[in-house]
């Protein structure tokens, strides 16, 4: 008799090394049987098969199963917030601000990040952006840095036209080796990994809404416990923290939530 959809959970949990349990399990489910459709796997024991066997179909799974959709300035009002009231602010109280993007997917929000900065007349000695994903595959797409018009849809031409180049049959644009190296990428595990300490600034939109109640908590704690007294917590705009004030933080303004430290 095949194995039953927990079975699979349990096994593909050991054999990938991540946390399944801290996702919604109906998402894990449904992502599951959409790339065993895909790639006609007939049952739950194929599937573990082809995880713990095939190389190419286990990158597939975490491609599919991780979260790798994102855009340049993703709700703009919150990117003009930042360049007009946060990054002002920590600019003005530190030496050098330490932003981290996780997960970062396929990159365009630490670059959008490094625009921002740059158009501020900030210097790359003077901050550092650090961008991470539990998927390395969308993590070479990121270090490639090249998109399609639907990721650059509320870059300005203006923008566009500075920092970007078109290819040749217009299907992509490559984004300026300058704007490149003023982000440093890595993988990581959010779930199980331990955290860098010191931070300025932590974006982590949009990745919540997949994460179980419990996982939620869990992380936002840790986020919290690296994050420098002063410094900013921007979240997804479907995201929200219930009483923010037990982990320290003070919402204000839609995702942005600043933290003031624990008493």
């Amino acid at each position: 008799m095949a194995i039953t959809f927990t079975e699979f959970k349990d096994q593909a949990k050991e054999i990938l090394n991540i946390d399944l349990d801290g996702y919604k399990l109906d998402r894990v489910e449904r992502r599951t049987k959409s790339l065993m459709r895909r790639y006609q796997v007939d049952d739950f024991d194929q599937c573990i098969n082809l995880i713990k066997n095939d190389g190419e179909f286990k990158d597939a799974y975490l491609n599919h199963f991780t979260i790798n959709t994102s855009e340049f300035f993703r709700n703009p009002e919150n990117f003009e917030f930042l360049k007009s009231d946060v990054f002002p602010k920590l600019f003005e109280t530190n030496e050098k601000v330490k932003i981290w993007s996780a997960p970062c997917s396929n990159g365009s929000e630490p670059y959008t990040l490094a625009i921002i900065l740059k158009e501020m007349g900030i210097r790359p000695s003077k901050f550092e952006i650090y961008a991470t994903d539990l998927d390395h595959t969308i993590l070479d797409t990121a270090r490639r840095a090249e998109y399609k018009e639907n990721s650059l849809k509320n870059v300005s031409d203006k923008l566009l036209k500075r920092y970007f180049k078109e290819s040749s049959d217009g299907k992509t644009y490559a984004l300026s080796s300058e704007i490149k190296r003023m982000v440093n990428f890595e993988q990581k595990d959010l779930i199980n990994a331990r955290f860098k300490n010191d931070w300025d600034l932590i974006l982590s939109r949009n990745f919540f809404i997949y994460l179980t109640k419990d996982m939620k908590d869990e992380l936002i704690k840790k986020f919290t416990s690296v994050l420098n007294p002063g410094g900013y917590f921007f979240l997804g705009n479907t995201e929200y923290i219930f009483s923010p004030e037990k982990y320290g933080l003070d919402k204000i303004f839609q995702s942005f939530y600043k933290y003031e430290g624990l008493s």
